[in-house]
C-alpha cells in the first residue's frame, strides 16, 4: 500500500483528502494560474479520487514529455467551509465571509450543476445574491454534460442518464486566502510514466 493509501483508510470524517494530478509537485497552489473558463471557473482543481488524480498526472506527464507524473496530496478540514447546497432546498439570501458551494445529488442539484458549468465556461461564477464561492464541490463534467454545453441537449434531457453516485467529484478552490489558510500539503506521490 502506498503512503497515500494509508491516508485514504485513516481519514477522519471531517477531513477531506484531496488530490491534484500534474507533471510536478504543487506544494503551494496558486488559484490565479487557471484560465478562468473551466468547468467551475478560475481556481485550483482537486479531486477526492486518488485514481482520477493518478490518471490525470500520467496524462499530463505524457503530454509534456515528463518522465513522471505527480499526485500532490492535500488535506482540507471540511468544517472550515460553510457550505451552501444548491438543489431542492432553499438557498440563503446572503452569506457572511467565504463560503463553499455544492450541489445536491437529486435532479434539481444535477440540473443546477450543469447550468453552473455553462455559466462558468462563460466566465460567470457568482451566485446571485451571494457572490463568488471560495470553494466549489461538484462533479467532473461528462460527455453528456458536453452535449448540453454545445447546445445539442438540455440539462433536463440529461436527468434520466445522470446518476450522481457514478460521477467523479472535483473541488475548485478559488480564493487564495482560503487556500493559504485551510489547504494543507501532505505529500507528493511520484508515478513513473513507463
Amino acid at each position: 500500500m502506498t503512503q497515500t493509501g494509508a491516508y485514504l483508510q485513516g481519514q477522519a470524517a471531517r477531513h477531506l483528502w484531496l488530490f491534484h494530478g500534474s507533471d510536478m509537485a504543487i506544494k503551494h497552489p496558486d488559484v490565479s494560474l487557471n484560465t478562468g473558463f473551466s468547468d467551475l471557473g478560475r481556481g485550483f482543481y482537486l479531486t477526492d479520487s486518488h485514481d482520477a488524480a493518478c490518471r490525470r498526472a500520467l496524462t499530463r506527464a505524457r503530454r509534456t514529455g515528463a518522465a513522471t507524473g505527480v499526485v500532490s496530496v492535500f488535506e482540507l478540514d471540511d468544517a472550515s467551509v460553510p457550505w451552501i447546497s444548491i438543489g431542492s432546498g432553499e438557498v440563503p439570501a446572503s452569506v457572511v465571509g467565504p463560503f463553499g458551494l455544492r450541489f445536491d445529488d437529486d435532479s434539481a442539484g444535477l440540473t443546477a450543476w450543469v447550468s453552473y458549468i455553462q455559466a462558468c465556461r462563460k466566465g460567470k461564477t457568482a451566485i446571485s445574491g451571494l457572490g463568488d464561492p471560495a470553494v466549489v464541490r461538484a462533479w467532473i463534467a461528462t460527455e453528456e454534460v458536453e452535449l448540453v454545453c454545445s447546445g445539442l441537449a438540455t440539462a433536463e434531457d440529461l436527468m434520466p442518464y445522470l446518476d450522481a453516485s457514478e460521477l467523479l467529484v472535483q473541488y475548485c478552490l478559488r480564493d487564495q486566502a482560503f487556500v493559504d489558510e485551510h489547504l494543507v500539503f501532505v505529500e507528493a506521490e511520484v508515478l513513473p510514466t513507463r
